[in-house]
Parts: C-alpha cells; sequence; structure tokens
C-alpha cells in the first residue's frame, strides 16, 4: 500500500498499562538518514541475528515484536529529534531480566492504530511514518503527546516479506 497516496486505516483505541523488556538505543533522527549512523536497523539486525526475543522471560505473545518510541526531546523538529527507542516483546512481570536489556511500563494510554502494509520492510514501515506529518489532529482523533508511538509486528517479521503491521500514535487525553 502507498501511504502517500492512500490514508492509512485508522481506530482510536484506549490501552491498558502494559511492560515491554527488549533492546534500547538513544535515536537522534538525523543519523537515521545515515545506515552507517542510523541505530534503528542495527537495532533490527543485533535483535533477530542474536535471537534476543527468546532471551526475554515472561513473553505475554512470543515473537510479536514491539519497538516502542518515547521520552522525545525537540518533537516538532524532524532534524533535531531525538528519542529513545525498545525493540522487544510484551511480558507479563519483570524478573531476572537478562543483562543488556531494559523494561518500560507504559501507563495507560491513548492511541491511534494505524493498520499498514502488506509491504516490504523498511519501505513500509518508512512510508506509515512518512504520513503521518500530513495528518490533522481531527484526523488522528486527537493532537499527538509525543510520549509513546510504536510498532507492532506479526510473528512472522523475520520471515514474511510482505508483511501487514500495527503503528499506534500517542493521542493527548
Amino acid at each position: 500500500m502507498d501511504m502517500q497516496a492512500q490514508k492509512p486505516q485508522l481506530t482510536v483505541v484506549e490501552l491498558p498499562s502494559f511492560i515491554l523488556v527488549g533492546l534500547t538505543r538513544n535515536i537522534i533522527q538525523k543519523e537515521e538518514l545515515d545506515p552507517n549512523t542510523g541505530q534503528i536497523g542495527k537495532a533490527y539486525e543485533e535483535y533477530f541475528e542474536k535471537q534476543i526475543y527468546d532471551k526475554i522471560p515472561h513473553r505475554s505473545f512470543p515473537k510479536r515484536t514491539y519497538c516502542m518510541y518515547y521520552e522525545y526531546q525537540n518533537p516538532h523538529d524532524l532534524q533535531e529529534i531525538k528519542y529513545k527507542m525498545v525493540l522487544g516483546e510484551m511480558v507479563s512481570e519483570v524478573t531476572d531480566l537478562p543483562e543488556g536489556l531494559v523494561a518500560v511500563i507504559v501507563p495507560e494510554h491513548r492511541f491511534c492504530r494505524f493498520d499498514c502494509g502488506p509491504g516490504s520492510i523498511p519501505k513500509v514501515v518508512i512510508d506509515a511514518w512518512q504520513s503521518l506529518p500530513n495528518l490533522s489532529p481531527e484526523e488522528l482523533g486527537g493532537a499527538r503527546s509525543y510520549d509513546y508511538d510504536f510498532e507492532v509486528y506479526p510473528e512472522d517479521i523475520n520471515v514474511n516479506e510482505n508483511i501487514k503491521f500495527e503503528l499506534l500514535i500517542g493521542l493527548q487525553k
């Protein structure tokens, strides 16, 4: 699906609190434009090559991958925006966290959920994110909160070349 040509299918949802456990990275958006300095692609490579998902205890939905973006700085400046990401899975509890992994507790929150794809990674993901600045708060179901945004990928993300995924954008209450 070409996200530029079509309006994405979206739904406003209220999610209860949940916990993600995974790898974390500090992201500087302008560095993501260069594969040599970008951290997001490298985090995905490490996550799947080292099978980090198998090291996460108390997985709620084994192999369903979440990529959460949070703690935004300068969110309205697309060149200077900085944020943290965690790439991992939802868990039922946090105990005995393996070295190198972090837990992020997401409070109950309101999100705009986009059903994205099908398409190939990373193009389908980039297209989805590039469609956001073109959407008004009315189209999103509210103003962005810039505190928690995340992607949810199906269990077959690393073997399916034509995936569908969910993109959830945090909204102000």
